[in-house]
């Protein structure tokens, strides 16, 4: 028992495994709140809705083969739904392992797999929204869920897969951004949703495309909003740290967090003791081991973070994980 608890307390530890296990707990967490989001709002409302990106393409081609085309039942459409969901996120996966980073890769791939169940296998439980006058609270509540699920997710350097995936990819190799073609896709699935769905009768419910289309749009906005909140996709910080130890801090940062700092000598106001400022510029992937170091370095350091609008110069473009 005293070599478990000394493994808990030591320095590889605090710098190996608790990080990778923060890691591993967020994407659960994060995915699992997306899948609630998905399954328990979006998919109970009383007209369809659609999510993002795989599982968006998913929900438009099961509803065109279960509606128009009259070719599944709604009974095999879940098993249809996680089989997609998995199948189509294999090569994106096979980018993240070679363009990426493994152990990006290897946390998406359980972000996919616990999303492919929830979203194909979990029963959906009657939330009192699945009426048409709760259509709006639905969007909401869904486009929340699914914000909080994305945003959680890339803010502890895991993804829910797909096009955060390819995202990475291209911020990586030249900065370029998918934010468009990510946008150009969400607006597609909308659109095709309402398609698709416009004038059939579901449930009692008489379905109008335009509705579908609008109330999606709603959730796009809502659910980027709220991934915003939680985390700025490939966006760069200035951190500033003021410490009473700069020279293990420094060092650390420099051989762990792979980034050149610029030190300057400050005093309090009120103490009037000499202190260092370490000002570091980071990707915001980064800030979390960031924080979690100089937690453990030194406690009582005063820290504000900062976003960068341009970072030009030497500043190398890393893997995240």
């Amino acid at each position: 028992m005293n070599k478990i608890a000394e493994f808990f307390k030591s320095e590889k530890f605090k710098s190996v495994y608790q990080p990778e296990i923060k890691r591993l707990v967020a994407v659960v967490i994060f995915t699992i709140i997306y899948g609630f989001g998905v399954t328990w709002f979006l998919e109970g409302a009383a007209i369809s809705l659609y999510t993002g990106g795989i599982p968006g393409i998913a929900q438009v081609t099961r509803d065109l083969f279960v509606y128009k085309l009259r070719i599944m039942d709604e009974q095999s459409s879940s098993t249809y739904m996680s089989i997609f969901i998995i199948i189509v996120n294999i090569p994106i996966l096979l980018v993240g392992w070679f363009g990426v980073s493994h152990r990006f890769t290897i946390y998406s791939i359980i972000s996919v797999i616990i999303q492919a169940t929830i979203i194909g296998w979990m029963p959906k439980i009657n939330l009192g929204l699945n009426t048409e006058e709760h259509v709006l609270a639905a969007t909401i509540l869904g486009g929340l869920l699914i914000g909080v699920g994305t945003g959680g997710a890339l803010k502890y350097g895991t993804s829910t897969g797909g096009l955060d995936i390819l995202a990475q990819y291209f911020a990586f190799k030249g900065g370029k951004s998918v934010g468009f073609f990510s946008m150009l896709m969400n607006v597609s699935i909308a659109v095709g949703g309402g398609i698709i769905m416009n004038g059939q009768t579901v449930n009692g419910v008489t379905i109008m495309g335009g509705l579908v289309v609008s109330y999606t749009a709603l959730r796009i906005i809502i659910s980027t909003i709220m991934t915003d909140k939680l985390h700025t996709s490939y966006q760069h910080l200035s951190v500033e740290i003021i410490t009473d130890s700069p020279k293990v801090l420094v060092d650390e940062i420099l051989h762990k967090v792979y980034r050149g700092v610029t030190l300057s000598k400050v005093e309090g106001a009120f103490s009037h003791h000499e202190k260092t400022l370490v000002m570091v510029v980071i990707s915001s992937y980064e800030l979390e081991t960031l924080l979690h170091m100089v937690q453990n370095l030194d406690p009582k350091a005063f820290v504000v973070a900062k976003p960068v609008k341009l970072v030009a110069g030497n500043f190398k473009r890393k893997r995240i994980a």
